[in-house]
């Protein structure tokens, strides 16, 4: 799946501050990253009528945008 970081923001404070601006298409966030930021995360993208899916690992959403370690969730910017 390999991603360009230069289209993602990473972790959750720059997710919220890029839903805030309107600048996200979508939120993938891992399965096992933990429950409260799961759900802060599912809540906000509600709130901010952005889809948001849950994905497979911390490790694996690493993996394919290129992050050196483990990560919770991306933010994708709009084209």
């Amino acid at each position: 799946m390999a991603n360009d970081t230069q289209n993602v923001v990473i972790g959750k404070r720059q997710i919220l501050r890029e839903l805030k601006g309107g600048n996200l298409a979508e939120i993938r966030i891992a399965s096992d990253a933990e429950t409260v930021y799961i759900t802060q995360l599912i809540e906000a993208a509600k709130s901010g009528n952005v889809a948001y899916r849950i994905c497979s690992t911390m490790h694996q959403i690493a993996a394919d945008y290129g992050i050196e370690v483990p990560c919770g969730a991306v933010g994708v910017l709009k084209a």
